[in-house]
């Protein structure tokens, strides 16, 4: 059928116009001219009756005229007698039109087929093209014509690119650009220039699909010009204008033929077109038709639109992907703002479409009625420019367009600061990138208010100019910590900003920037690589400055330190700058009791440190005594309380003087650190040399591991805080003296009396005096030749005796043989060793019995007990028991009992104190008087206190008055 569509074609095509005219036919007919047409029978008439008078047979001259006769019958009887040129042309537009109905309805069917019909196709658009009277005929062949041309390539490729050859698309663009010059603002769908526009826009969408069409296409500017147009007239040709939408869509697979689409300012039309879509209608659920409802139409327009944006910015993947245009990008970012450019990429249209008609204020978008008249104005006027000025419009074409409502906002990585920062709780797309954003907009503004605040400092002025800059800069620092607080992992995008974050700490007299600052750096702490960055980064001055400078936000700079400080680097830094005197300014002279606690807090974590810790709590007995550190580790309120007491205990002698002493000496210090810091950021702190110990109230006391002896001796039941540690360095100072020659003898009986009164009030600590390896050290004592250094080691060994394990030790070495000398040396020491021997001795420890045999112990005690050597001591009796008790113990003694029995059977003496017992003659303790004092105390509840702290809750800290600007 398609063939027989052509062959018919190219007849009509080839048919030659008649060779005479109908004036010519009435002439030869002898018919009366001018008067119309007549009816055919007056027609037949005449020629029957001229046929007659000159048929060959009757009239043999006739001939010619015979012939002439019936011509001009046959031309007034046929249609030829209406043609004119030759061809007719309903005849061409019914052969076209059939052609596009096999072509669309057997696509499959003709796909394979090249279209053999170019020629005459292009001839016939060609002649109606240059037609002078194109748009005033009656039936004209472009629309027909170009509708085929659209059926033929989008039917095959093979086609599209015979067209190609066969320069059809020079001569569809100059039939386009005939038909484009005629559209105005009201041209109708049904006029012929709109309907051939139509049909050629599709015929280049399809064209577009192949690379070397493209190319010609590049090749012709107007194209890009007239499609252009044909877009400017939409309103009033909507389905016309969806065909060049869709055509920008193809054309965007070009990168060039994007290019060349931007520049011909196609973005103000597609732009403008989104503002017609009404999404009440896609929300309604009603049945829509394009063809009854103009709603749907401009709705499909837009979408079309959105896709075509889509495609031109290269916004789209996989298989609708295009070339990405950066140039495009930029101006669609400028106009339809950064967000919703982006969504081009990842949203329907209809969800874009809504967003752009609505109202809505988030942190990504602010759009409103305001924004889309400011839009639509813009892209108005840039329209009117294209088309009347030709060419001429916004060099920027839209990438710096600016709306009045977004100029007075932050916008910062593409979010409304202001808006974000009223619901930090959104979740950001990329919260990592708006917080290097904010980093980046931060440290821009950080120079500008370094120099400025010292500026407005000095001359207590701002300037207007800047008046904006120092709340935005307000607001961006909310936003870092809000965005951080909020999303998990973007701290770590302050890595590497430090220096610029903890500089702002230091802009004095902008108070908000400073405490913003360090809550950026507070939230930041929890995570290791930032902590660890800020120690490679050494900027913790900065921070230690804010404890005096703005006392509002003390607990807060207590709180990033205490989380600092997990850092050893940092705590290195902390004692180099100054962090001690400051902490202890806020411990001693700071009015709020949570400070206080804090800081108690932030000193134990700081001394439990293994490297830096010795040296931090060194340091702070320079100050505070060491008691006041393991309070600070046990207890921090505690601590504060202690402060605030009077005290005088074995472990802390502390009055109002002292108290006043230390929180004078450490204000002051404070205040000149701080003053040398303010003017050098790098100054380091470290005591004077000559600095002696500030609290003075124990000096003359004599004190060994912590604990003041005079009054343990006074007190001996007071619970020790550090018992073990107390035993250790009493023992090691003890056995040091007896060892000396010629010890001090008071420091001795008060060491000796105080390793006493230990034993007997804290009896299990004597369990770890044999591992200390200090009791052979002390039994060897009692043989010295100053008559001192024996009394003291019995008396401690009397203490000992009442030990298991000091017995097993005392068995162990030789200890029978020195006790003896050392009761020779000192006989008023002889009723304490007797009570020890018998100690001893009921422990039932064979070595020991072996030692007193061989020392000859039991002779030496049976002449005791005859009265000898026993004249100057309270009480002989009861001493003479302890020697009977003992001597009966010795006798026990399965391994050596039959010895001693044998020694004592010898003895006249002993036959007098065998059968009775002597336990009358025993008093409850041979020491009474040295357990003296009160009764069970600690650090935390001592026995003579008073609290200078109210009741009232404590005033608050204020900025003014507290500056510490004078000394």
């Amino acid at each position: 059928l398609l063939k027989d569509t052509l062959d018919a074609w190219k007849k009509e095509v080839e048919k030659k116009p008649p060779t005479m005219s109908i004036d010519d036919a009435y002439e030869v007919l002898n018919l009366p001219q001018g008067q119309g047409p007549s009816d055919n029978l007056t027609v037949f008439k005449a020629y029957f009756r001229l046929a007659q008078k000159y048929h060959p047979d009757k009239n043999p001259e006739g001939r010619d005229m015979f012939e002439k006769v019936n011509k001009a019958y046959e031309f007034l009887c046929t249609k030829s007698a209406k043609i004119v040129d030759g061809p007719d042309p309903e005849n061409i537009i019914l052969i076209l039109k059939t052609q596009s109905i096999l072509f669309n309805r057997h696509k499959e069917d003709l796909q394979p087929y090249k279209y053999a019909g170019y020629p005459m196709l292009i001839r016939t658009i060609t002649m109606e093209t240059s037609d002078d009277l194109l748009f005033s005929k009656e039936s004209p062949l472009l629309p027909a014509a170009t509708e085929l041309a659209f059926h033929t390539v989008n039917c095959s490729a093979l086609n599209a690119e015979e067209l190609r050859r066969e320069n059809g698309i020079e001569v569809l663009q100059e039939a386009f650009s005939r038909c484009v010059a005629v559209l105005n603002r009201s041209s109708r769908p049904g006029d012929m220039s709109v309907q051939v526009c139509g049909h050629i826009s599709k015929c280049y969408s399809v064209a577009a699909q192949f690379e070397e069409c493209r190319e010609k296409i590049t090749e012709m500017p107007s194209v890009i010009k007239d499609l252009c147009r044909v877009l400017y007239f939409g309103k009033s040709i909507p389905r016309v204008a969806a065909l060049g939408v869709e055509c920008v869509s193809s054309f965007a697979v070009d990168f060039w033929l994007q290019t060349h689409l931007f520049q011909a300012g196609i973005l103000w039309y597609l732009l403008g077109y989104l503002f017609n879509y009404d999404y009440t209608l896609e929300e309604s659920g009603i049945q829509k038709n394009e063809d009854t409802n103009q709603q749907e139409v401009a709705n499909n327009l837009a979408k079309l639109s959105v896709r075509a944006l889509s495609r031109l910015g290269g916004y789209l993947s996989e298989e609708q992907a295009t070339p990405e245009n950066p140039t495009i990008r930029k101006s669609l970012a400028g106009m339809l703002t950064p967000y919703v450019a982006r969504k081009l990429a990842v949203v329907s249209a209809t969800e874009i479409l809504k967003m752009l008609n609505s109202n809505t204020e988030s942190p990504y978008l602010m759009w409103n009625n305001s924004t889309r008249a400011e839009l639509l104005e813009f892209l108005e006027s840039q329209q009117e420019s294209m088309i009347k000025k030709k060419g001429d419009c916004d060099k920027t074409y839209g990438s710096e367009f600016v709306y009045s409502d977004h100029a007075k906002e932050l916008i910062v990585g593409e979010i409304f600061v202001r808006v974000y920062n009223e619901v930090p709780t959104f979740q950001l797309e990329v919260p990592k990138e708006f917080a290097a954003s904010l980093l980046d907009y931060i440290g821009s503004q950080a120079q500008y208010l370094h120099t400025f605040m010292a500026i407005t400092h000095a001359a207590k002025v701002e300037s207007e100019q800047h008046g904006d800059r120092l709340p935005r800069v307000e607001m961006a620092l909310e936003a870092l910590r809000n965005v951080i607080k909020h999303n998990p992992g973007s701290e770590s995008e302050c890595i590497g900003h430090f220096k610029l974050i903890f500089s702002l700490l230091r802009v004095h007299g902008a108070g908000q920037v400073q405490q913003l600052a360090l809550e950026v750096v507070n939230i930041v702490t929890s995570n290791q690589d930032c902590v660890n960055n800020i120690a490679e980064s050494v900027v913790l001055s900065n921070l230690l400055a804010l404890l005096h400078s703005l006392p509002s936000s003390r607990q807060l700079v207590l709180e990033t330190l205490y989380a600092l400080t997990s850092s050893t680097k940092i705590i290195k830094e902390a004692m180099a700058k100054g962090a001690l005197i400051y902490l202890l300014d806020m411990f001693c002279n700071s009015t709020h009791p949570q400070v206080r606690a804090q800081t108690a807090e932030l000193f134990a974590k700081m001394t439990a440190d293994k490297l830096i810790g010795p040296k931090v709590r060194i340091t702070l007995t320079k100050f505070l005594p060491s008691v006041f550190m393991d309070a600070m580790r046990d207890n921090p309120e505690a601590a504060v309380h202690i402060f605030e007491g009077t005290h005088e205990n074995p472990e802390l002698i502390w009055n109002d003087s002292s108290r006043d002493k230390v929180s004078t000496t450490v204000r002051e210090m404070m205040l000149e650190h701080f003053k040398n810091q303010q003017d050098n950021p790098d100054v380091n702190w470290k005591l004077p040399e000559d600095f002696a110990v500030v609290y003075g109230e124990a000096e003359g006391e004599l004190a060994v591991g912590g604990v003041f002896l005079r009054i343990f001796i006074a007190q001996p039941a007071w619970v020790l805080r550090k018992p073990r540690e107390f035993l250790i360095a009493l023992l090691e100072k003890l056995t040091e003296l007896l060892e000396k020659n010629s010890p001090h003898g008071e420091t001795l009986e008060t060491l000796t009396t105080a390793a006493v009164c230990l034993f007997n009030a804290q009896p299990q600590l004597a369990d770890h005096v044999p591992p200390l390896g200090q009791l052979p050290r002390i039994i060897q004592a009692m043989n010295h030749r100053n008559s001192a250094i024996p009394k003291s080691a019995i008396r401690v060994i009397h203490a000992l005796s009442e030990n298991e394990l000091c017995v097993r030790a005392m068995a162990s070495s030789e200890t029978i043989g020195p006790l003896m000398n050392g009761m020779k040396k000192r006989a008023d020491t002889v009723g304490l060793a007797c009570e020890a021997i018998n100690r001893m001795f009921q422990r039932e420890q064979s070595e020991l019995v072996a030692q007193a045999l061989k020392a000859d112990l039991v002779p030496y005690l049976l002449k005791l007990l005859e009265g000898i050597g026993l004249e100057n001591l309270d009480s002989p009796a009861a001493t003479k028991a302890q020697i009977v008790k003992a001597l009966k113990a010795m006798a026990r003694s399965l391994q050596y009992g039959e010895q001693v029995n044998e020694i004592l059977s010898r003895s006249s003496v002993w036959s007098a104190f065998k059968d009775q017992k002597h336990d009358l003659f025993i008093s409850e303790s041979q020491t009474a008087g040295y357990l003296t004092g009160p009764g069970v105390a600690g650090y935390l509840t001592a026995g003579t206190s008073s609290s200078v702290i109210s009741n009232l809750p404590p005033p608050v800290d204020h900025e003014a008055g507290d500056l510490g600007y004078q000394t």
